[in-house]
């Protein structure tokens, strides 16, 4: 009773009721002021990322502006066509998807969730094999069509396929209310259309070099005596056009290439072969699953090359190029199981995915394009 006439306990609870209220203040001010910093930051690096891709946009556009400005001039007026087969080796990075292979502990695609003893998942028909990373089963095949539009610059349209795969055979326990042992033979395989728009840029030697300067000078004597002609007369710049194009036919050339865009169109399947054999129990029966993946991306490329002409209208080339890009938005389209209890597992349209069990986290499927790119070509010009 004495303490409550007093009053000192009371006002104690007050002070100490306070003090902890202006902490939960200066608490709720400073998470509120963190708030807004990582808003800002967040803003800040929206606008850096859209700064980059202006720029990146900027310097495209610039680079077009000045080929086009150089295809403009008077010495391109005749522009000479080829055609090339080009074959060559193609050594994408395919870190993600190499990653999934060679990883028993990452599985792509969804489980079945029902299947006994334990479930698995429905593309490898249990657990995931650790299989080899991709590698080329064939050698890089294409066409290209070019036009020279002068002596130094070229514009380059292509097409060409790529094919990789990785095999593993293993043995698995199929569960019949038994275990028994199968063969597996579990097959992927990726195939990469690519459909680009390129530039080069050429640097020409001796001889030849000489002879460009040549019919320069005399194209300049051409454009001064026919300016008083009418426009419907004809003149020797044709001919003259002609003349510094076919020099630079006459001896070998180097170049620099640079792709402006490339689409890549990848699609990956996977084949699952199991023989399920117990001659005793009268168990012989395959079980077979395939499925396919399919996406489109972009790339560019940039790299160096020479030719060599055999003759003045046939030629060999040989360039060197280092490809970037990737293709991310990979989606299944084929599905297909000889069992009728898995046929609704895997769902068209769906997102490829790949779970990691290790680190315990949903990965995208992304083909990953960047990499050396070596190829030859057998060009004829028209």
């Amino acid at each position: 009773m004495a303490y409550m006439k007093t009053g000192r306990p009371t006002s104690l609870i007050i002070s100490r009721t306070s003090n902890v209220s202006r902490r939960i203040i200066l608490i709720s001010y400073f998470l509120l002021l963190t708030s807004n910093f990582l808003r800002l930051t967040s803003y800040i690096l929206h606008l850096t990322s859209n700064f980059v891709r202006l720029t990146s946009y900027i310097l495209l556009l610039t680079s077009c502006f000045l080929l086009l400005s150089s295809s403009l001039s008077p010495a391109s007026a005749a522009i000479q066509w080829s055609a090339s087969a080009v074959a060559g080796y193609y050594a994408p990075r395919l870190d993600e998807l190499n990653y999934i292979l060679r990883n028993a502990s990452v599985e792509l695609g969804p489980r079945n969730t029902e299947a006994k003893p334990t479930s698995y998942p429905v593309i490898y028909q249990g657990i995931s094999p650790e299989m080899p990373e991709m590698s080329p089963d064939a050698p890089r095949m294409g066409l290209q069509l070019q036009a020279d539009i002068n002596p130094r610059y070229a514009m380059v349209f292509g097409m060409s396929t790529a094919n990789f795969g990785s095999t593993n055979r293993d043995v698995r326990n199929f569960f019949v209310g038994f275990n028994i042992p199968a063969v597996r033979e579990t097959r992927f395989s990726l195939l990469l259309n690519q459909f680009w728009f390129g530039a080069k840029r050429y640097w020409t030697f001796g001889a030849v070099a000489g002879s460009s300067e040549e019919a320069e000078a005399g194209k300049g004597k051409t454009e001064s005596e026919s300016r008083d002609r009418p426009s419907g007369l004809s003149t020797e710049e044709g001919k003259q056009n002609q003349k510094i194009l076919h020099s630079i036919k006459q001896k070998s050339r180097f170049y620099a290439e640079m792709g402006i865009l490339a689409v890549t169109r990848a699609y990956l399947t996977t084949d699952v072969w199991m023989h399920v054999y117990a001659p005793d129990e009268g168990f012989d029966f395959y079980k077979v699953t395939e499925t396919g993946i399919s996406g489109s991306g972009y790339a560019s490329y940039i790299g160096a090359g020479g030719e060599y002409f055999l003759n003045k209208w046939l030629s060999l080339g040989l360039d060197v190029d280092y490809h970037i890009g990737w293709v991310t938005d990979l989606k299944f389209d084929h599905y297909f199981t000889v069992d009728p209890l898995e046929k609704d597992i895997v769902t068209i349209g769906d997102k490829a995915l790949a779970v990691d069990l290790d680190k315990g986290r949903i990965i995208p499927l992304v083909i990953d394009l960047e990499g050396w790119d070596l190829k030859g070509h057998l060009r004829v010009y028209f």
